[in-house]
């Protein structure tokens, strides 16, 4: 039997009321050469019920032995993909009717191993914040291009940031997946899975390329990740639940806590760990990695957790580097980090609720409305579900792909 061009893995745990629209949103697509794992990492609730409604051969339920840590789950679902190429795909994201469509093209362009695209965000009606049923596109290019390795590894070792790495947005291929596992024993590695199993796949990979298009859906829920642990306080109970559910040991991060630049840290100095050769070139910036931490930290505290453990932690460190310490602790403010700019920010991570705040967000509001309207949507934009109509994020990606469906798949750039 031939094996399908694309394998949709989606690892899931309790998230009944999400994983429906993400299956929709693949069975929505334009092509049909394609398989959706959906990987059930042992929920309690209706998941599985959910899933085997699909009478659609090619979405096939599995479920781990046990419930597992991010990654041991993810490297399971992954041995179940049979497709050349393999997503990881949220189980409250999404993807455009023609991703996989512009994707194959790309790989075949490109003869690329290793893709990715731009990364939406959509914020659902029961998302614990403000802007809810609203998708955040980035800018973009509208082709797509090769990718040197060091193009792509240079920002994510210097901690500054170039391509949004989300799982989402990123395909690679099954042998690529396969190769690094048999060098280093599997493939996806830390509870930062994408910081640890992108790196390697590019250095490995036989072409990297950028589809330079909004393709992927970033879901931020009450149940995401992201929602709870970076943008918003849900309460200690909740939190603990989060950090109970993935792999409480650091092998090579500096630092403990949870905060995304550590599981960065951890990602990356893991693949530089393991492949030491081919990481040589890359350095990883220590400092930048530790203000990150410490900014993370502040503005979750910010939001009224309790971060004091964390701050003692990163200070225990920085006592160990007097270097370290006095550039990032007694750093002196600059005009952005003044005590006024720092409250303003706070106000916004909150959701600010005054008027001055509610004005400026209406004033955007319309300024993107009217911009999107008149076509101009590759500098990035906000829409909102009551002006575009869309109340979820499937529909969400129906009407992201009617405003980009003018961007032709056949125009790219080598």
């Amino acid at each position: 039997m031939a094996h399908p061009r694309f394998s949709i893995v989606i690892p899931t745990y309790n998230r009944e009321d999400l994983v429906g629209y993400t299956i929709q949103s693949v069975l929505n697509q334009t092509i049909a050469d394609f398989e959706i794992i959906v990987c059930d990492n042992c929920s309690t609730d209706e998941t599985a019920k959910v899933v085997r409604q699909y009478s659609d051969y090619r979405v096939k339920y599995v479920k781990t032995p046990r419930h597992m840590v991010i990654a041991d789950n993810w490297e399971f679902a992954r041995s179940h993909a049979s497709g050349e190429l393999i997503i990881m795909l949220g189980d409250d994201d999404a993807l455009l009717g023609s991703a996989l469509e512009r994707f194959a093209e790309a790989a075949t362009r490109h003869e690329a191993d290793f893709l990715f695209c731009r990364t939406v965000e959509y914020r659902d009606l029961g998302f614990p914040g403000t802007d809810r049923n609203t998708l955040d596109c980035p800018p973009f290019a509208g082709s797509s291009r090769k990718i040197s390795v060091d193009e792509f590894l240079k920002p994510l070792f210097s901690c500054r940031i170039v391509f949004d790495m989300h799982p989402s947005s990123f395909f690679f291929g099954r042998a690529l997946g396969d190769a690094v596992a048999k060098r280093c024993g599997r493939f996806f590695q830390t509870n930062g899975v994408e910081y640890c199993a992108w790196p390697m796949a590019a250095v490995f990979a036989k072409g990297i390329a950028l589809v330079d298009l909004p393709l992927s859906i970033c879901g931020r829920t009450s149940k995401s990740w992201g929602s709870n642990m970076i943008l918003g306080n849900p309460g200690k109970q909740r939190i603990r639940q989060f950090v109970q559910d993935v792999e409480q040991t650091r092998k090579f991060a500096p630092l403990t806590n949870f905060t995304m630049a550590n599981l960065r840290a951890e990602g990356i100095l893991t693949a530089k760990n393991l492949f030491p050769q081919e990481f040589q070139s890359y350095e990883f910036d220590e400092q930048k990695y530790m203000r990150d931490t410490l900014d993370e930290l502040e503005s979750r505290k910010a939001l009224g957790v309790d971060v004091s453990c964390e701050m003692q932690d990163l200070v225990n460190h920085l006592g160990n580097h007097p270097g370290l310490r006095k550039d990032i602790l007694e750093k002196p403010q600059t005009a952005e980090q003044t005590p006024k700019s720092f409250w303003r920010q706070v106000r916004r991570w909150v959701g600010d609720r005054g008027l001055r705040a509610l004005r400026n967000r209406m004033i955007k509001k319309r300024q993107d409305r009217l911009r999107v309207s008149r076509g101009d949507i590759q500098t990035g934009f906000r829409i909102s579900g009551s002006d575009f109509r869309f109340s979820n994020i499937v529909e969400g990606a129906d009407a992201l792909e009617r405003l980009i469906r003018p961007q032709p798949v056949s125009k790219t750039s080598s």
